[in-house]
């Protein structure tokens, strides 16, 4: 029933009035019980005035401006919310011009949904429930792995889905508020007149159309040197979410490295040919490759970790026959695909676009990898994950980089779990028995834990704390908790070595982690004794602990710092193995390139960490000599260098 009063423009709906009051009366039992009365009460006012109030005007123009106006203020909500949902920083702080280029973003979303739909309130209830969605998945993907939605993780939701019965939910109160603005402003756009008569021409979608034309040209054109900031929520907090998305989406495609030829490659492969082939090894001792899930050493962060006892006290006791480290990774709390990517190519995400995954991306035919060059020396290869065969394309992928025995979780049928994932001892058990078989051919094997997957508030079976934090103002349990699961990889690595020193056959360890875990932000800037504000700060971050262990002799060595993608030249040498022309060029790269990673790379110069940006002289010049190396070998595959890769793929085939 509606009430029309004498000028006949607003009426009170008290059908809608109902719906307000329900809804007002819901919210402010969810602020009340949760976050704030106060705040419970104005989102129910505000809904109650929505609810009943209909505005009717009689002219059609009036109708569409109306609309028009609302769709208007929907489209700078939408930009809004991202900042409101998940991120300390106010959406105002980025600047007038970063402000009006995310408004052209989302007007975009909104000016395509207005040209399907050809009426003004059903497009704005779509574009805006399609961004309302992007916007919470964004947050909780925040929550999960410390950085934000993008472009190139829709490539990836089958790999989220695995993992996503495996995370706790948290809804904080910015998100509720920004959800209840969300229905306000649905309640409020059913308060407006019916799109009729004039806004149901074909004029309207020929306007919208070329409006989001508009503002996609000044878009593209408009933001040729913002950068797409891929720091945790950096990308919302200094360039918006939605611009930074669109960024993001803009620099997928990977370009030819200035000076690319052929010929360029091929000097380069000449110079770091050996006068004879390299053969290998005459003794070829087993390799065994762990890639620990999240294992990290948390006291490169600063000096302030204090816990119970120590954490991983056999890993630091590790000296005899041990080289060991620190090297750079390229991922934050997630993403494990680009940091195996990164050691079996000794290619660099610095080299790709930020956000690629190029499991995902660039992996549709053989490329060259370590497992390839292990089959060529008379290696059987194998690659063990002990988790669902889905996660990161790996079952196409695997095949492509040489290897040719793939196991899953098929394989741990019935084993011990920590929490609800296989334990490290597990697949520690599985590697022996690899080892144990009876073969004419020395194992190469690559193993990835899964233990101490993220998240870190577990609360069933399976788990027993151990590591208890000492000496903090406030609790920390998601650090308590990954502490804990890495007390236990400590001792499952102290069981592997063990029974390796017994093993007849010689054999090479490596051990690294993949990345650092999303824990507490709190907890990561009290351990740093304050705020992670330079780039230098921001690498210790993607900075995991490593080891090369024999179990013979071999010298001990301790690598400061170097990264993921110089790791398998380490091995090789420490194996023993004459190094072929592609991992001599990564050597005498690493000696003008320390350490390089997506975020930047170290200067030898400048005694400090700098972006790839500014690099000068000579350091330029072997940044630029990698990237023409690392496109020739995944996006070049016509003209893919014989010597520094390609004779090993035709090798096998």
């Amino acid at each position: 029933m509606q009430v029309v009063n004498a000028n006949h423009c607003i009426r009170i709906d008290r059908r809608g009035g109902l719906i307000g009051v329900g809804i007002g009366v819901a919210a402010l039992t969810v602020c009340c019980i949760w976050y704030s009365w106060k705040i419970g009460i104005l989102f129910a006012a505000m809904f109650l005035l929505a609810g009943f109030v209909r505005i009717r005007p009689k002219h059609p123009l009036t109708c569409f401006l109306l609309n028009a106006l609302w769709g208007a203020l929907c489209i700078f909500v939408s930009c809004m919310l991202p900042s409101t949902m998940d991120s300390d920083a106010s959406f105002f702080s980025i600047g007038h011009y970063r402000i009006v280029m995310n408004y052209l973003c989302v007007a975009v979303v909104y000016g395509v949904c207005l040209v399907a739909a050809g009426e003004i309130k059903c497009a704005v209830g779509i574009a805006s429930s399609l961004l309302l969605l992007i916007t919470t998945v964004n947050a909780f993907l925040y929550q999960f792995r410390g950085s934000e939605l993008k472009p190139l993780d829709f490539l990836t939701i089958r790999t989220a889905l695995n993992v996503a019965g495996q995370y706790t939910y948290r809804i904080q109160d910015r998100m509720m508020y920004s959800w209840l603005i969300w229905l306000w402003m649905m309640l409020c756009l059913r308060a407006l007149p019916p799109s009729d008569g004039l806004m149901r021409r074909c004029w309207l979608r020929a306007a919208a159309a070329a409006a989001t034309c508009i503002c996609a040209l000044m878009v593209i054109y408009g933001t040729p040197d913002v950068r797409t900031n891929t720091w945790r929520n950096g990308g919302t907090t200094e360039n918006g979410y939605f611009l930074n998305f669109y960024t993001g989406l803009r620099d997928c495609f990977v370009e030819k490295p200035e000076g690319y030829s052929l010929g360029a490659i091929e000097e380069l492969a000449e110079k770091n040919t050996p006068g004879e082939p390299p053969t290998g090894t005459e003794s070829k001792p087993n390799i065994l490759v762990i890639m620990n899930e999240s294992f990290a050493d948390l006291s490169v962060l600063g000096n302030e970790l204090y816990t119970n006892q120590p954490v991983t006290p056999f890993f630091d006791s590790l000296q005899e026959n041990t080289v060991r480290g620190y090297a750079l990774v390229s991922v934050f709390g997630g993403g494990t695909a680009n940091s195996e990517f990164e050691f079996l190519t000794g290619s660099s995400m610095a080299n790709l676009p930020a956000g690629s995954v190029p499991y995902q991306q660039y992996i549709s035919g053989d490329i060259f990898g370590l497992p390839w060059l292990m089959d060529a020396w008379g290696y059987r290869s194998a690659a063990t994950h002990p988790f669902v065969a889905s996660g990161w394309n790996r079952p196409a992928v695997y095949p492509h980089l040489g290897f040719t025995d793939i196991t899953f979780t098929e394989a741990y049928v019935g084993k011990e779990v920590i929490r609800e994932f296989v334990s490290d001892r597990e697949m520690y058990d599985y590697a022996l028995e690899r080892l144990e078989e009876p073969a004419d051919q020395p194992l190469f094997l690559f193993g990835i834990t899964m233990q101490n997957h993220g998240d870190y508030i577990y609360t069933g079976s399976h788990y027993e704390q151990t590591i208890y934090l000492e000496g903090y103002d406030q609790e920390y349990p998601m650090a308590e908790q990954f502490l804990t699961l890495l007390h236990e990889s400590d001792k499952a690595l102290e069981y592997l070595l063990t029974k390796l020193k017994e093993f007849p056959e010689d054999t090479v360890v490596l051990f690294f982690g993949d990345h650092l875990p999303q824990i507490e932000g709190d907890f990561l800037r009290a351990v740093h004794g304050g705020s992670f504000d330079t780039l230098s700060d921001k690498m210790l971050q993607y900075k995991v602990p490593f080891f090369i262990w024999a179990n013979y002799d071999i010298p001990e060595q301790t690598v400061p710092c170097t990264s993921l993608n110089y790791l398998a030249a380490h091995l090789l040498e420490t194996a023993g193995v004459e190094l072929p022309p592609y991992y001599r060029f990564l050597k005498e790269m690493e000696q003008a390139v320390p350490a390089i990673n997506a975020l930047g790379y170290y200067s030898l110069s400048e005694r400090t960490f700098l972006p790839l940006g500014d690099a000068q002289g000579e350091e330029a010049q072997w940044l630029n000599r990698y990237a023409m190396v690392q496109y020739n070998n995944l996006f070049d595959e016509k003209n893919r260098s014989q010597t520094f890769f390609q004779q090993y793929i035709d090798d096998h085939n």
